[in-house]
């Protein structure tokens, strides 16, 4: 009797709900999403109950797979047709397409059918101040204009109004009236797909700020804190200058929590508004240690000793000691003193040890460096660097270069300023997505700073990535030029340009790429010129794969730039995330060239 109820049912329903409902609890192995032209397929399915596990991804990270459910697809349906329309797009439609199954593993893949239509443009912006205030709207607005999210011609998005909601309230709060509150009325056009839209700010009245106290400070004293505000009591209250207070604080590096809060009250209008500091203090004393392997420097380890707070104040002592195959021992030891000649500037003394063991070059350096950083912006530092330094290079057998030199080692001074620049708004830090690097520097040795060499250093790098569908894209180049001001043109061995290796073009080992002594060792050059691209691609889990393509070359002679002389190379890794960087497995393949064999690449950190 029972079966023939089920058979009686099954005539009943429609094929598509038959086929659902006999797909019920199927592991969802894949989601497909089709006429999403705005929003990406990692975006869409983060938003989703049901999510994508692949065979890989159940197999080795143990993941457990999602299984199908109607209610839940239905569910999921709905959400991704509420996301689309909080991003603009009213008329939005999200339906499922016939699933493909495998019976036999009890698997599916789900296509989704994205209809976005058009979303709705932000047609004008008008912003008005329910009390009377000195304040001119319009030249308001043009100073908030480069900075709100929609604008005319913008695509509305419910995100990004409340984004230019809290936007508007700061912009009045740094002007005095801190009890500002801002709200918002839309005027659709459905006809149209577009809208106005009306910003309504109660200012309420202009506030003063009050005592600053100061909590939670152990060694560092409430005076030195108090230095540090961007503020002074009887002051017109100014958001940014209290947030910029807790970005200072913090940027000293003396503690974990920072948290400048202003003791508000929005029922009396309290003015002057007290300001309560809290802080809880990193240790004053801390070590990190750490070891690893790469193809280049083998075994590497490394020891790190600070001291914060040395000597009072925010001054810190930094003690780093290294050893590696290319620096058989490095001690170097850093006095920094933040806040040097006002809040965005720090200078150090650095003395420090060094030996290098470069494919090209065996040098042992003794000297100390005189840096001093400028930040500009959160994007922009600037830094000006005085050396000097004693070095010693170990000579090779036979080194035409040193026809008459007697003694296996080479010893020389230099003394002189580097200067540098970078401009970087790139993020994430370790594996940047999106954004730009630039970086510019210009050394200058001897001449009025007194040196056994006097030459001249410039270079310029930069680096730009892309997000393209779920990929990066990452391109790089790099230019120098060495010129020497002295008869014999020579270039201490340290200060070459070397190309090759697994930061560079890796289709060459390390420093391979470019000139060679007559023992074959890497001799560097005075001209350099390198461009890598590079396509990053996630599969599965923190694994991803990367292609790549590379050419550059290193010349003898200053300006000189040979590109008919370029070396090539392609090749591919694996990129493991991990919470110190990725773990990269590169393998580049010199092309158009004698040289044919693979060099192979293990290494922490992108290439670049």
């Amino acid at each position: 009797m029972r079966f023939w109820l089920l058979v009686f049912i099954s005539f009943l329903l429609p094929v598509s709900a038959y086929h659902a409902l006999a797909q019920e609890n199927f592991e969802v192995r894949k989601v497909v999403f089709s006429g999403n032209k705005t929003l990406k397929k990692d975006f869409l399915l983060e938003k989703m109950a049901l999510e994508e596990v692949s065979y890989l991804e159940k197999v080795f990270t143990k993941k457990e797979p999602f299984l199908y459910s109607e209610e839940l697809i239905n569910i999921d349906l709905e959400r991704l047709e509420r996301i689309y329309q909080s991003e603009g797009f009213l008329f939005v439609k999200a339906t499922l397409q016939p699933l493909i199954v495998n019976q036999n593993k009890q698997t599916l893949k789900l296509k989704i059918k994205i209809e976005e239509e058009e979303p709705v443009i932000t047609d004008s912006i008008a912003i008005r101040i329910s009390e009377e205030t000195n304040l001119n709207t319009d030249s308001l607005y043009k100073k908030l204009s480069g900075q709100l999210q929609l604008v005319h011609g913008k695509r509305f998005r419910d995100e990004a109004i409340k984004q230019d909601i809290r936007l508007i309230e700061d912009a009045f709060k740094s002007l005095g009236y801190a009890y500002a509150t801002a709200d918002y009325t839309l005027d659709l056009s459905l006809e149209e797909s577009s809208t106005s839209i009306f910003y309504s700010v109660q200012a309420g009245p202009k506030a003063h700020v009050g005592k600053t106290s100061v909590s939670g400070n152990k060694h560092v004293s409430e005076e030195f804190i108090k230095k540090q505000l961007r503020y002074s009591e009887g002051d017109r209250y100014n958001k940014s200058r209290l947030d910029k207070t807790r970005q200072d604080l913090y940027s000293l590096q003396l503690f974990r929590v920072v948290s400048v809060l202003p003791e508000k009250d929005a029922k009396t209008y309290q003015s002057p508004i007290p300001v309560n500091i809290y802080v809880e203090e990193a240790p004053r004393l801390s070590t990190r240690f750490g070891a690893g392997y790469g193809t280049e420097d083998k075994f590497r380890t490394f020891l790190d000793f600070n001291y914060r707070g040395f000597l009072g104040g925010a001054r810190r002592l930094n003690l780093y000691l290294k050893h590696s195959a290319l620096e058989p021992y490095a001690v170097r030891l850093r006095w920094i003193q933040p806040r040097f000649l006002g809040l965005n500037s720090t200078i150090s003394l650095n003395p420090f040890i060094v030996r290098n063991l470069e494919p090209g070059y065996d040098t042992r350096t003794f000297g100390v460096n005189i840096p001093l950083s400028y930040q500009f912006n959160p994007w922009l530092t600037g830094k000006i660097i005085y050396y000097l330094e004693d070095v010693q290079q170990h000579l090779e057998a036979g080194d035409m270069e040193f026809p008459d030199q007697e003694s296996d080692k080479f010893l020389y001074n230099k003394s002189g300023f580097l200067l540098s620049a970078v401009y970087n708004n790139s993020s994430p830090a370790f594996s940047p997505a999106s954004g730009i690097n630039l970086s510019l520097g210009f050394k200058l040795n001897g001449h009025l700073f007194g040196s056994d060499f006097n030459y001249t250093r410039l270079w310029g790098d930069v680096r730009s990535y892309h997000k393209i569908g779920t990929g990066i894209l990452a391109v790089r180049a790099m230019a120098g030029n060495i010129s020497s001001a002295d008869a014999s043109g020579f270039i201490p061995v340290e200060d070459r340009f070397y190309s090759g290796g697994s930061n560079s073009i890796r289709g060459w080992n390390r420093s391979e790429l470019g000139p060679k002594r007559e023992s074959g060792t890497p001799l560097g050059g005075k001209s350099i010129f390198e461009s890598n691209a590079e396509i990053r691609y996630p599969v599965i889990w923190k694994l991803s794969l990367v292609a790549f393509f590379e050419a550059g070359n290193v010349w003898e002679e200053s300006w000189t730039y040979d590109f008919n002389n370029l070396g090539y190379a392609a090749g591919s890794g694996l990129r493991i995330e991990t919470p110190i960087g990725p773990v990269r497995f590169d393998v580049g393949f010199p092309l158009w060239n004698e040289k044919k064999s693979p060099q192979f690449f293990i290494s922490v950190g992108q290439a670049f």
